[in-house]
């Protein structure tokens, strides 16, 4: 069997745009050192974004054709440009005999997601979605402390994540009805409402309500009541700050994890008058031994989603998350909107 190094898989990043300069550029380079794959062609309608990711790819073909999918010679297409265009991208690359890795959210809509599960299937095709925080370590721990019971049984699940928007967006995209379906809800919320429902399954009951007000909601607030009898309130903004904190609470331990801090929890088991700060490593041996080497930082789990569907590209299995999982959230994310109320704002009220 081939190893990543003797086999780098050539891939084509479709959005030259903030999150593949941020996000894809880093990790793609590493991973081209690496082995694992090699950038072989870079797709925008930008010029400048072209030529500034071309800078870090020299010997990738950088093009504005989707009609170029095939000439590049790709096996693997990332798709990153805005969620409207995503469906058509896509699909495009499926043509081209490509499997895809789609940013998130995967679709605008659950009808453009359930048609690029579709496509994908019709095509015999790999359809990942990039939700990478599945990847972080603390997520992976919380969800084996949920199924485990550790501390028992879950009770409550309480987050608040968000702040004023700082997203170095090439478009005002993000801010358009006509460009996009939702706000905050299906920008940040995706992350948040995938975690869930990884975790925890489907929620039996939810209530919505957020400040859209007939456009784009910048804070929501979500509650749901999920499987086991778990109690879930979400709050998301973009212009409010918030702790940026998961809280969840079991028969005998709270347990909190920070908003991007990958590889970290912090423990209050009942009784003790202290809480633990921990940093997640490699597992110790039952004997006296050295420290053990720290589980994947936020960066580090981007990647480790990124050889994940360098792997089941090349080996042709399911990668860990797929265009279905992520569909799932985009489903969830509508019936939000679908059951949405008004967010209470006070300082509206006419003054009597």
């Amino acid at each position: 069997m081939s190893s990543p190094q003797s086999l780098p898989l050539p891939v084509v990043l479709v959005g030259c745009g903030a999150v593949s300069q941020l996000f894809y550029a880093p990790a793609l380079r590493a991973l081209e050192g690496t082995g694992h794959l090699r950038v072989v062609g870079l797709i925008d309608l930008a010029e400048r974004a072209r030529r500034e990711l071309q800078q870090k790819f020299p010997s990738a073909r950088a093009t504005v054709s989707l009609g170029d999918l095939a000439a590049v010679g790709a096996k693997l297409a990332i798709i990153a440009t805005p969620p409207n265009f995503h469906r058509e991208h896509a699909e495009a690359a499926f043509a081209a005999g490509l499997d895809v890795l789609c940013e998130k959210p995967l679709a605008s809509s659950a009808t453009q997601g359930a048609a690029m599960v579709a496509a994908a299937e019709g095509a015999g095709r790999l359809l990942a979605a990039g939700h990478y925080k599945r990847f972080f370590p603390a997520h992976r721990a919380l969800k084996l402390l949920i199924e485990q019971q550790t501390f028992g049984a879950l009770q409550t699940v309480e987050i608040a994540e968000g702040g004023k928007f700082g997203w170095p967006a090439a478009t005002d995209s993000f801010f358009r009805k006509e460009q996009t379906s939702g706000g905050v809800l299906l920008d940040i919320g995706v992350h948040v409402l995938d975690l869930l429902l990884w975790w925890l399954g489907e929620p039996d009951e939810i209530s919505y309500a957020d400040d859209a007000a007939g456009g784009l909601e910048a804070n929501c607030r979500f509650r749901g009541d999920f499987p086991g009898g778990v109690g879930v309130t979400v709050q998301l903004s973009r212009d409010w700050a918030t702790p940026n904190c998961y809280v969840f609470r079991f028969d005998r331990a709270t347990v909190h994890c920070r908003v991007n801090a990958s590889n970290q929890l912090e423990f209050t088991l009942d009784g003790l008058p202290m809480s633990f700060a921990a940093e997640l490593r490699e597992l110790l041996p039952p004997r006296p031994a050295p420290a053990t080497v720290p589980l994947e930082t936020n960066p580090q789990a981007f990647i480790a989603q990124l050889v994940d569907v360098c792997a089941a590209v090349q080996s042709r299995r399911a990668p860990l998350v797929t265009g279905a999982d992520a569909l799932r959230v985009i489903r969830l994310i509508e019936r939000c909107y679908q059951a949405r109320q008004q967010l209470p704002q006070p300082w509206l009220a006419a003054v009597s």
